[in-house]
């Protein structure tokens, strides 16, 4: 069931439901109005038939001409009736009234009953030493007339106003809903083929136009997550293209005619070294899809950041023997200063890939890394002095396979900085470039502390 609909069957039925309660309400008002105002006036007649029966003698002639004239204005099917109760004796009555009520009369100085459309009165007196018991019954014709009428024009408004409130809420909730039917219809016609297209906003204040602006945000985080895919396999096919056509070329060479063992020895090495781009290429890819595939389920521990600076420092000096990495760490005796929550192994990676391009970058010249704290904060900086990088490329450059033009001649597969801020991105920290051509750049990288 679609929600225009729900909602007009909700509008309806509480609306239809407060018309019937409003309906009901006005009738038993009514009814109850018209019951007490009729048993106000058998109260009158009470007293005036008292005065006329009982104590007709003790007023004047004008004061009882008043009175009788008063008398004369009966209710409808009216009834009085005046017994003499004795102590020893059962009252007989002229009119006939149910067993209980009798008992009330006798019982009640003043009662009131009901009999179907029968209303009546009763009250004792006592005059001269005697009990006297009244009672008048009428039927209010003219207020059960109206009461009836009353009802029949309430459930005719309410068998008319039911349907119209029914159509009337169909039309209102379509005409409110019709907005977000037209964007439903434009979402649904955009794809991955026309992904510039956006939802209109009319009112950007109200919950349709809030929500089309949140639409619109989802479809340019998806406009440039599909842009970002697209130059990455673009400069992934690049990347492994271009050593996968200097094997095949430098294989096409030595098999070509028959070479000497140097040649061969020296055609094998070339091939082997684009062979190890291709396949550091490749790891790079695995483990940054992987990092981003599983950021909820990477284990964390609690990590000494100056002894993984160290294991780290030994690992890349068996990978490249010729670096010139200097470590310094400001570190306080018999103190953990640098403990930090985190995942050793995506660590590891992330300072090695900076390591790596340091050395690459600088021609194996000497690199300073340094290791202090502030705070709550680690801070680690790795200073190199190779050729730098262009103020229009440091934003771009932790993009996967961004490299800036004076780069483009030393190898490497572009992807491990974006690997490393990804990695420290994901343990909370920061990682930010500094770099001036053919100066150096510096790296800096803060880690949140685990304080004690």
């Amino acid at each position: 069931m679609k929600i225009s609909t729900r909602l007009s069957i909700l509008f309806s039925t509480i609306i239809s439901f407060i018309f019937i309660v409003f309906g009901c309400t006005i009738y038993f008002l009514s009814s109850d109005h018209r019951n007490r105002e009729f048993q106000e006036r058998l109260q009158e007649r009470v007293i005036v038939t008292e005065k006329i029966f009982l104590e007709k003698e003790s007023f004047s002639p004008v004061e009882l001409e008043k009175i009788t004239n008063q008398f004369l204005h009966t209710l409808p099917d009216e009834t009085e009736e005046v017994v003499h109760i004795y102590r020893d004796k059962v009252p007989v009555f002229k009119h006939n009234y149910p067993p209980d009520v009798r008992k009330k009369f006798l019982e009640m100085d003043s009662f009131y009953f009901k009999d179907s459309r029968l209303q009546g009165m009763s009250r004792i007196f006592r005059v001269k030493g005697e009990n006297y018991l009244i009672i008048v019954t009428a039927v209010d014709q003219v207020g059960l007339q109206n009461l009836s009428f009353l009802k029949s024009i309430i459930i005719l408004l309410v068998l008319i106003g039911i349907p119209l409130i029914f159509i009337g809420s169909f039309m209102i909730t379509k005409r409110a809903l019709l907005p977000i039917s037209k964007k439903i219809d434009k979402a649904n016609i955009i794809s991955a083929s026309n992904l510039h297209q956006r939802l209109m906003v009319f009112n950007p204040n109200d919950e349709i136009g809030k929500m089309a602006i949140a639409f619109n945000r989802l479809l340019d985080r998806l406009e440039a997550s599909f842009e970002a895919q697209k130059a990455f396999i673009r400069n992934a096919s690049h990347e492994i293209r271009n050593p996968l056509t200097a094997i095949m070329g430098e294989a096409e060479v030595a098999i070509s005619k028959s070479r000497t063992n140097e040649e061969y020895l020296e055609s094998l090495t070339t091939i082997l070294a684009e062979a190890e781009v291709i396949n550091s290429t490749v790891n790079n890819l695995l483990q940054l899809s992987k990092v981003a595939a599983n950021e909820e389920n990477i284990h964390y521990e609690t990590v000494q950041f100056d002894e993984l600076l160290n294991g780290v420092k030994e690992r890349f000096d068996f990978l490249n023997p010729k670096n010139q990495v200097k470590l310094m760490v400001a570190s306080e005796k018999g103190k953990e200063t640098y403990s930090i929550s985190g995942n050793k192994d995506l660590l590891k990676t992330a300072v090695i890939n900076l390591f790596d391009n340091a050395c690459k970058f600088s021609s194996n010249n000497k690199v300073d890394v340094v290791l202090t704290k502030d705070n709550s904060w680690l801070k680690l900086t790795i200073k190199d002095i190779g050729i730098g990088i262009v103020d229009r490329d440091i934003e771009k450059i932790i993009r996967p396979f961004y490299r800036g033009n004076n780069a483009l001649k030393i190898k490497g597969s572009g992807i491990g900085l974006s690997l490393s801020s990804k990695i420290i991105s994901l343990h909370q920290g920061a990682l930010e470039i500094q770099s001036q051509i053919e100066i150096g750049t510096e790296v800096r990288i803060k880690l949140p502390l685990i304080l004690t």
